[in-house]
């Protein structure tokens, strides 16, 4: 039934869950895994140089936060015994929820697993969180993992 999960991590408590979620379904449903991590903080080349800020620096740091980010998810998922499970793990830069729609309508999975913490904001009252925006947008099922 589900050939193909994506989960959207932030390497947080909330998306631990998903993940642990998405491994489950995975072993059950013999799955493959396609993993997302977002970073908003990312500067593209042209708002690096409009900054002034030294441009080799910067994607430097960026290189190893996200060799860093990398090697947490495999960590996370040597800890869930997901090991015979395939899986790819994507960097992406940008706001979270466009970025998981979009990768979700470049490798067509059947089900997208994120996580959410239930805690409403200011600014999820006026611009919605991650999770609300990818089940509002999605052309898929979406499972969302409540954390308490």
């Amino acid at each position: 039934m589900y050939e193909h999960i994506l989960v959207g991590t932030d390497l947080s408590l909330k998306s631990n869950c998903a993940l642990a979620h998405a491994v489950k379904l995975a072993h059950f449903f013999k799955s493959k895994i396609t993993l997302v991590n977002v970073h908003e903080e990312f500067l593209n080349k042209k708002e690096m140089i409009m900054s002034r800020v030294s441009v080799d620096s910067l994607q430097n740091m960026y290189k190893d936060i996200s060799l860093r980010a990398k090697n947490e998810i495999n960590h996370m998922l040597t800890d869930l015994d997901a090991d015979d499970i395939e899986t790819n793990i994507l960097l992406r830069e940008g706001k979270a929820s466009e970025q998981i729609l979009k990768v979700s309508n470049e490798i067509f999975p059947d089900l997208i697993i994120i996580g959410s913490n239930g805690k409403d904001s200011l600014s999820n009252y006026f611009m919605g969180s991650t999770s609300t925006n990818i089940v509002n947008k999605s052309t898929i099922p979406v499972l969302v993992i409540p954390v308490i």
